[in-house]
């Protein structure tokens, strides 16, 4: 890892124990001269290609003989690192007045901090600049689009700004000769939501000294592309009231399950129009591409159908075609009691077992223990499977040898052997045999089942699995330069047409009472977990390479039952207006977890940066988060 980071102490209020926290240089990114007066420049061009998260355990050595667990530390990215670029690890009482020298170990970096207990720490002094010029301005007929102008002076030698302009797009600003910097640039956002742009003052080493300007924005779709929509109805019986004409009302199908209550529908045509009611001449607005609307009830006038769609206008069935929402489903997990395996005698085992990496990063060392002298060597991944063949004590933590002079920590190697305590998935409909993570799903139409990895002459396909068909992964194996699984005994199928959900630690800042839901946009599934335990496994589809979906920990600051969404670019045929989009739980502006009824290509990148889930997946996270409170759950979006 690359990431630069400082362990920092402060006393607790009580001032009995000390507290220790990581700093996180923020995320390196090029450098740029600042516009050339009344220039404008493109922030949006600025951006370093986005890196996945650097995720690794950490561990803390108080100095006085004590070696702390912390568990998975993730470094914050680009749109995270204001909120995160300070953590909490741990807090710990001293038995003596010290002086001691504390070390952070995460991955292959190694942090210290001069520990003085009873005594406050000393911060290095450093020269406040001064905010000259802080505003943020819309641009003519660019709704999805903001200038920002800043100018700083008194900038001392080794100080830099860092300009946020929200969802990861970040500018640097260097001090010219006379200490002043600053500069105009354009910020273009691909959702609507509320942002912040934020000015921060950083040392020469990208480390966090002071905010100096914040200002919130809230961007919002082209007023001249949403449809036009007339004023809700005050109450259901206000909407079904009759006018001046009679008709039947029939009330759309009331026998919709819980997690689909609505139908929908499509325009048949780009420029169909909708009528403020049934059977009447009066055009509501018209709607076009892009464009999906709900039905929340239907009547017969003049043996014409119509539909009533979630923004109170009326519509004939003849100008629409219906949607069929994705029947896909995820699977539940639960954990499975099964007695402690007994004590190991001393002698190795005769049969040797099996493991699976669950960490994203972990470290290989020629000896047990983590010391100075005993540096990583290698690295393994999630999802690397390992053979163990003894297992040793240090400093109170079990560590496998999976290989001559090559020593891993237990803790984020899940056993595979029979009797192991672990967890499974049990199907929804009951109709799936029990299975351990990892699991996958069919991404492609259908794929092709072989009796061993590969695709020589004399292995043939003998079976296929269709489209979202879920099954457990059993083993993995490369064959050139393709990656096999086995889901059945001598059933092999190509990894590149299948989803993957794994196990994934939780990080540090999660805690470990909350309830959340790990993103992996790689293999495009999700993992919700109460704690460190699985409970609900799924197939997603997030953001597009132009609208990727933001990385990093958040929590959900929004949830609603149902609601219209909007955005996109109308300049490039991306526009967006969707009716009664269910169980949405937003977690970063306008980026959430929702169901997505208009297509089932679950599996592969989608959305214009949205997590889209089937109905009922989307559904079930929602009923199941809530227990967790107004901020539940929990999202955390990771690469791999």
């Amino acid at each position: 890892m690359t990431v630069r980071v400082r362990l920092l102490t402060s006393l607790t209020p009580e001032g009995d124990q000390v507290r220790f926290t990581v700093a996180f240089a923020a995320p390196a990114m090029p450098r740029p001269t600042p516009a050339a007066e009344g220039q404008t420049e493109e922030a949006g061009n600025e951006q370093a290609e986005k890196s996945e998260m650097a995720c690794a355990p950490a561990f803390l050595e108080t100095g006085d003989g004590q070696h702390l667990e912390l568990g998975l530390l993730c470094c914050p990215t680009q749109t995270t690192w204001r909120q995160e670029h300070r953590q909490d690890l741990a807090t710990y009482r001293y038995q003596s007045p010290g002086p001691f020298t504390a070390r952070l170990r995460w991955g292959d970096q190694t942090a210290e901090a001069c520990v003085r207990p009873g005594a406050a720490s000393v911060q290095a002094a450093w020269q406040q600049p001064e905010l000259q010029l802080f505003a943020v301005e819309r641009l003519h007929n660019q709704p999805l689009r903001r200038m920002v102008k800043v100018l700083v002076s008194g900038l001392a030698r080794g100080q830099r700004l860092r300009l946020d302009g929200g969802a990861g797009q970040v500018c640097w600003i260097e001090a010219q000769g006379d200490g002043e910097g600053g500069g105009e640039w354009t910020f273009s956002y691909p959702k609507p939501g509320a942002y912040l742009v934020g000015l921060d003052l950083l040392d020469n080493d990208g480390f966090w000294l002071a905010t100096l300007g914040e200002a919130p924005l809230e961007i919002t779709a082209p007023l001249e592309f949403l449809a036009e929509e007339q004023p809700q109805p005050a109450s259901a019986a206000e909407a079904l009231a009759p006018t001046d004409f009679s008709y039947e009302l029939a009330v759309a199908a009331s026998a919709q399950p819980p997690w689909l209550p609505y139908r929908y529908a499509r325009p048949a045509w780009s420029g169909t129009r909708t009528y403020t009611t049934p059977g009447g001449s009066q055009v509501s607005r018209v709607v076009g591409a892009g464009t999906c609307l709900s039905i929340r009830a239907e009547t017969v006038v003049g043996n014409v159908l119509w539909y009533q769609t979630g923004s109170g206008d009326w519509i004939p069935a003849s100008s629409v075609n219906l949607i069929t929402p994705s029947e896909l489903r995820g699977v539940e997990l639960a954990e499975v009691t099964i007695p402690e395996p007994p004590t190991p005698p001393p002698t190795p085992p005769t049969e040797l077992r099996q493991g699976v990496v669950t960490a994203g990063t972990l470290n290989v060392r020629p000896r047990p223990g983590v010391r100075a002298d005993n540096p990583p060597i290698a690295q393994l991944h999630a999802g690397d499977q390992v053979t163990i063949y003894e297992e040793a004590l240090s400093d109170g933590a079990i560590w496998y040898r999976i290989g001559e002079g090559r020593w891993v920590h237990s803790a984020y190697v899940r056993l595979l052997e029979t009797g192991t305590r672990s967890v499974a998935l049990l199907s929804t409909s009951g109709d799936l045999p029990a299975m351990s993570l990892p699991v996958g799903w069919v991404v492609a139409s259908a794929l092709n089942v072989r009796a061993r990895p590969g695709v020589a002459s004399d292995n043939p396909p003998i079976d296929q699995v269709r489209h979202n068909q879920v099954f457990p992964i059993l083993e993995q194996r490369t064959v050139g330069s393709a990656r096999w699984y086995r889901i059945g005994e001598g059933r092999w199928v190509e990894g590149s047409w299948v989803g993957v959900a794994r196990l994934k630690p939780r990080p540090l800042s999660i805690r470990p009472d909350e309830r959340w839901v790990g993103v992996c946009l790689k293999e495009q599934t999700a993992v919700a977990y109460e704690g460190d335990r699985p409970v609900y496994a799924a197939l997603v589809a997030t953001g597009l390479p132009g609208t990727p979906t933001v990385q990093g920990v958040f929590r959900t600051w929004l949830r609603l039952p149902t609601g219209k969404m909007s955005g996109g670019n109308p300049a490039y045929g991306s526009y967006y207006y969707l009716e009664d989009v269910t169980w949405t739980c937003y977690f970063y502006s306008g980026y959430s977890l929702h169901a997505a009824y208009w297509h089932d290509a679950f599996g592969r990148p989608r959305s214009h940066g949205c997590v889209n889930m089937s109905p009922y997946d989307a559904w079930w996270i929602y009923q199941w988060s809530a227990a967790g409170g107004p901020n539940s759950p929990a999202v955390y979006v990771y690469w791999e």
